[in-house]
C-alpha cells in the first residue's frame, strides 16, 4: 500500500512539474503572468478528445496536434503580451484574465458543456508487482514527465540557449547589454511553454474529466508551485511538484480522499512561509 501511493505520488508529482514548468518559464523570461495557462491545458486536451473520439485517431498521434494548436495561440498571446506597457505583470494578469474567459467561452461553444474523458483502456490495465500495481497510465505519465523534464533540463543548463534563457530569467537588461536577443528568448519561452502545455493536455484529458472552466485549477496549481520554488529554479519546481504529488497519495491513505488538497495546500503555505524565497532559496531570515 506505502509503496503503491510512494509511486503515485511520483507519478501525480511529475505530471505537475509538467504543467508548472511551462507557466514558470514564460513567467520567468517575459514576466508575463498567463492566467489563461490552465486554459490552454484544457484547450489541448479538448484537441486531443476530439481527434480520437470524433475522428478516431490514434492518441498517440493526437498529442502533436495538441502541441501544434496550442503554439499557434501562445505565440498569437505572446504578441498581445508584447504589446503592453508597465506595470507589465499586472497588465498581462488583466489581458491573459479576459483570454482565460474567452477561451472558456469559445471551448463551451465548440464542445458543449458536457464532461469529456479520454479513456484508453490499455491504459487502465497495468502491472501487478509484490506489494505494487502500476497502472499503464500511471507508466506512461511518468516517462512522459520525466523524458520531457529531462530533455528541458539538458536544454537549460548544456546549451547556449539555456543558458541565455537563465540569463534573461535572472537580470533581463544585463542579459541585453550581454548581447542576448531578449526578444528572441521571450518567444523561445512561449514556444517552450506552448509544447509543455500541448503535452500536458491530452495527458490532463486521460486522467481529469475535460470541462471549460476547470482550467482555473491548473492555473493555480502552476502558479502555487512556481512561487513555492522560486521563479527561475527548475530544480525547485521539480522538488516543489513532488512534494505536492506525495503529499496529496499519502493524504489519501492517511486522511482519506477529501482531505486530499487540505494537506497538500498546509504543506505548501508551510514551506512558503519558512522558504519565502523559493524551496531551495538561500539566506532566508
Amino acid at each position: 500500500m506505502w509503496t503503491t501511493a510512494l509511486v503515485s505520488g511520483i507519478s501525480l508529482g511529475s505530471f505537475y512539474i509538467l504543467i508548472a514548468l511551462g507557466f514558470a518559464l514564460i513567467f520567468g523570461v517575459t514576466r508575463n503572468f498567463n492566467l489563461a495557462h490552465g486554459e490552454l491545458v484544457v484547450f489541448a486536451g479538448y484537441v486531443s478528445y476530439w481527434l480520437w473520439k470524433v475522428w478516431a485517431w490514434p492518441f498517440v498521434l493526437t498529442f502533436p496536434a495538441a502541441v501544434l494548436a496550442t503554439l499557434l495561440i501562445c505565440l498569437g498571446l505572446q504578441r498581445l503580451f508584447a504589446r503592453l506597457c508597465e506595470p507589465l505583470e499586472l497588465n498581462s494578469i488583466v489581458l491573459s484574465f479576459g483570454m482565460a474567459i474567452l477561451i472558456q467561452n469559445t471551448m463551451l461553444f465548440w464542445f458543449s458543456g458536457d464532461y469529456r474523458l479520454i479513456r484508453i483502456p490499455t491504459l487502465s490495465q497495468g502491472l501487478h508487482l509484490p506489494g505494487l500495481y502500476l497502472s499503464y497510465g500511471q507508466v506512461t505519465l511518468l516517462f512522459l514527465s520525466l523524458s520531457m523534464i529531462a530533455i528541458l533540463y539538458i536544454l537549460m543548463y548544456r546549451t547556449y540557449l539555456g543558458k541565455a534563457l537563465r540569463a534573461t530569467i535572472q537580470d533581463k537588461e544585463a542579459a541585453a547589454q550581454a548581447g542576448i536577443n531578449v526578444a528572441g528568448m521571450g518567444t523561445l519561452a512561449f514556444c517552450l511553454g506552448a509544447i509543455l502545455i500541448g503535452l500536458a493536455g491530452p495527458l490532463y484529458g486521460c486522467t481529469h474529466y475535460l470541462y471549460p472552466s476547470t482550467g482555473h485549477q491548473i492555473t493555480l496549481l502552476a502558479v502555487t508551485i512556481t512561487v513555492v520554488a522560486g521563479v527561475g529554479r527548475l530544480g525547485g519546481i521539480i522538488l516543489a511538484g513532488w512534494i505536492l504529488g506525495l503529499a496529496e497519495s499519502f493524504a489519501v491513505i492517511l486522511c482519506g480522499a477529501s482531505w486530499r488538497e487540505m494537506v497538500a495546500a498546509v504543506l505548501l503555505l508551510t514551506l512558503l512561509a519558512f522558504k519565502p524565497r523559493g524551496i531551495l532559496g538561500k539566506g532566508e531570515q
